[in-house]
């Protein structure tokens, strides 16, 4: 997994997420938070998104992480790529069970 196929995904999700809403999305970069950015992109439309991008990488994101932000703030979709290829990284990393 790299950083331009978790990007894609992103993207690919968030596209499907504002066009099944009937809104507008905006050209998607980097720096966008879609927290904040995306009409209508909050908390619960956040989590549906987390499963829909997990789905469409083969990866498991526990439930509870937010791969949109954190109490320190809210992440840019560069963030939020880097978040999942920690994610995935640490999936690897995991020994095998016997």
């Amino acid at each position: 997994m790299d950083a331009a196929s978790v990007t894609d995904a992103i993207h690919q999700v968030l596209k499907q997420i504002q066009s099944n809403s009937g809104l507008d999305c905006p050209q998607l970069s980097d720096t966008i938070k879609p927290l904040k950015d995306l009409k209508k992109f909050d908390s619960p439309t956040s989590l549906a998104a987390t499963g829909m991008i997990a789905r469409r990488l083969n990866l498991k994101i526990e439930p509870k992480t937010n791969i949109f932000g954190d109490k320190d703030g809210l992440y840019t979709i560069g963030d939020t790529v880097a978040v999942i290829l920690k994610i995935a990284s640490a999936k690897v990393k995991e020994p095998a069970k016997a």
